[in-house]
């Protein structure tokens, strides 16, 4: 009547024994995972390098005006104004258009300070749209943009 069953048919030795073994099996593999990162979690690494010097440079030009500039055109005149008064001042800007449909190609025009901002001779006429791009000389900033067809003025903002 009182039979013994062998030992791995007990469920309470499963329970005491094989439990805490998996549980140190599966360590060890989290361990190597975490000391052996992937191609994937490379990839993701540069990705964060990436996004993190994006961030760094968007820094830099929120800290310039978070408010942007207005560029719009004025008879034969390109004019760049500030929206708020912590936009730094002084030195040229270099405003490059480039439109892929355009004749001609890219444009660049100097825009030279002024009483308002700056200001400096071109014109956009033409039913083309514009990518904007304008840089300080020293290069600190940079602000990107869109300009329509038509439009009198755009607002590029950080």
């Amino acid at each position: 009547m009182n039979q013994t069953r062998r030992l791995w048919r007990e469920p309470m030795i499963w329970m005491l024994v094989g439990l805490p073994l998996a549980s140190v099996a599966i360590g060890f593999s989290l361990l190597f995972a975490a000391v052996h990162p992937g191609r994937e979690d490379r990839e993701m690494a540069d990705k964060q390098i990436q996004v993190g010097r994006m961030l760094v440079s968007a820094r830099s030009a929120v800290e310039v005006s978070t408010q942007g500039l207005v560029l719009r055109t004025k008879g034969d005149m390109i004019e760049a104004l500030p929206m708020d008064g912590n936009f730094p001042r002084g030195g040229k800007l270099t405003l490059t258009l480039t439109s892929p449909h355009a004749p001609g190609g890219n444009r660049s025009y100097q825009l030279v300070p002024s009483e308002l901002g700056w200001r400096g001779l071109g014109s956009l006429e033409g039913s083309d749209d514009w990518a904007v791009q304008l840089t300080p000389d020293n290069a600190v900033w940079l602000l990107r943009g869109h300009w329509p067809s038509q439009a009198r003025f755009i607002h590029l903002k950080p």
